[in-house]
């Protein structure tokens, strides 16, 4: 429960940071492109008035310049600010009166007349014939040590009657009790703005956590305890979805998984149980009979697989024959393991009521074919009998590959082959029993094909030639200490890779034999 009491606040606390985020993001842009928009508007305000207050000085100028009047230009400036005073918001840093080649008429310091402005923005306003205004950030040389100030500089064209151009009026404008009335009405604006979104944000924040709440926290909090449900094993109590939105497929999404965790649970279990049963068919013990050392194991690369060994005998360790299987069903899983189990079925059934081996596997095969029908599944079967009073072995290869014969006193290898098909493809098949006799000092290996054809990484296959060697150097061992190294080689070769296959390893050891003496 305090878990789920985490998510809601952390959900919570998400939902209200990324909205506040978004109204401070939103409240930023706005003021910023407020304030580039009225600064625009307020320096377009300003050239207007300035120009207005040149055009309003035209008269008095053109006259000045034709001699008709002889009033200074700091009068006729102080004359029109009078008479526009209620409108303007700027002040005027410097002006005078050109000619039409620039030479400086009058101006309000009286040392500057006569002097010549060349600059372009003199000949681009008297080329064009319209006021010509730049816009610039200056420092008054007439006030050192004081800041940066934006002036507006304009030059008027004056023309006379016959719309000649005889004169110009140069202006520089002071902005400064301009933008100060700006930067008081921005300042009463941001307040304005920041008070509006304060609210909106609020609203907009309760708004969306009660959204989040409903829609969102309470449907993502039921699934996040059915998890921890599922997880402690309940898989009964299922979320409630309803609508059709992201988090409706999301509940029911989870519905569908616990569906499946269940039948996965269900087959699991089976498999489980099947792995027992199957594993319970196996030799329980490896058997202890007088001259033989035997030794068996099976690995299966997943719960169930195809493989299979068994020890076929009677009586106790006097016993004066047992058989030896070791099968292999084609693929591996719960298929396989259901042939295996059918064969192992029919092989002990027909075991049992004695005969040849080579008999009691055309029976089995027959049997088989009839049970898989066209599945395309078969089994390869090695059987072998050890004949210990006539030290001999018998053997059938039911299109398994050959068993290992190595002589340590020799140090040579045989092989017990066979060219017999395996069982459950054809029905009528004769199988042919081979024999040889057995001395002691042999070991006997029958194992299936996941040992030799184990790969590694760089997939390379372990190979026969290194089930040869291992077998050579663990010769003195015990039949049970080959299997392991062979086993252990096997998996060193192929780790850190899955098995692939199935493995089985039957050793047998011949050591302590004694031929029964001819009637």
């Amino acid at each position: 429960m305090k878990k789920s009491n985490r998510t809601y606040s952390s959900i919570f606390l998400q939902a209200f940071l990324i909205v506040i985020v978004f109204a401070l993001t939103s409240l930023t842009l706005t003021v910023y492109v407020f304030r580039q928009n009225m600064r625009t508007v307020l320096m377009n305000e300003v050239e207007n008035k300035a120009i207005i207050f040149l055009s309003s000085m035209e008269t008095s100028v053109r006259r000045n310049v034709m001699g008709k009047e002889h009033q200074s230009l700091s009068e006729q400036l102080e004359d029109q600010a009078k008479i526009l005073k209620n409108n303007l918001n700027f002040s005027i840093i410097r002006a005078a009166v050109l000619d039409p080649h620039g030479r400086v008429i009058d101006h309000i310091k009286p040392e500057k007349v006569g002097q010549i402005d060349s600059s372009e923005n003199f000949r681009n306003a008297m080329a064009s014939g319209r006021p010509f205004v730049t816009r610039e950030l200056k420092i008054l040389k007439q006030e050192p040590g004081k800041p940066e100030i934006p002036v507006i500089k304009v030059i008027y064209p004056v023309r006379n009657k016959k719309r000649e151009i005889v004169a110009a009026i140069r202006v520089d404008f002071d902005l400064k009790q301009t933008f100060e009335m700006v930067q008081a009405e921005y300042q009463r604006f941001n307040m304005q703005v920041v008070l509006g979104f304060i609210i909106a944000a609020v609203f907009l924040v309760l708004g969306t956590l009660f959204f989040l709440q409903r829609r969102i926290i309470r449907p993502v909090l039921s699934v996040s305890k059915a998890s921890a449900r599922v997880a402690s094993g309940e898989m009964e109590i299922l979320p409630v979805h309803r609508g059709k939105d992201e988090i409706s497929e999301l509940i029911n999404s989870f519905n569908q998984m616990v569906e499946g965790l269940k039948h996965r649970d269900q087959m699991r279990h089976s498999l489980d149980l099947a792995r027992e049963v199957q594993q319970n068919l196996l030799p329980d013990n490896n058997p202890i009979i007088e001259g033989l050392d035997i030794a068996g194991k099976s690995i299966y690369c997943e719960s169930t697989g195809g493989d299979y060994y068994d020890y076929l005998y009677e009586g106790d360790q006097t016993a004066g024959k047992i058989g030896i299987v070791v099968g292999d069903v084609s693929d591996h899983g719960i298929q396989s393991a259901l042939l295996m189990v059918t064969a192992r079925s029919a092989l002990h059934q027909r075991w049992s009521l004695s005969s040849s081996i080579a008999r009691i596997l055309f029976d089995v095969n027959r049997q088989l074919v009839r049970d898989i029908k066209e599945s395309g599944h078969f089994m390869t079967l090695f059987y072998a009998e050890i004949d210990k009073e006539n030290m001999c072995i018998r053997w059938v290869s039911a299109g398994h590959d050959p068993a290992i014969l190595y002589n340590r006193f020799t140090g040579t290898f045989d092989e017990l082959g066979g060219r017999n098909a395996p069982l459950g493809i054809v029905e009528k098949v004769e199988y042919k029993e081979l024999q040889r006799d057995i001395t002691n000092g042999q070991i006997i290996v029958i194992g299936t094909d996941g040992i030799w054809e184990s790969r590694n990484s760089k997939g390379k296959m372990f190979g026969k030639d290194k089930l040869r060697e291992i077998i050579k150097e663990n010769a003195g061992e015990s039949a049970e200490g080959i299997l392991n190294s062979v086993i252990h080689e096997v998996e060193q070769f192929s780790h850190p890779l899955k098995k692939e296959d199935d493995v089985t390893l039957v050793v047998i050891k011949i050591d302590g034999l004694v031929k029964s003496p001819t009637p």
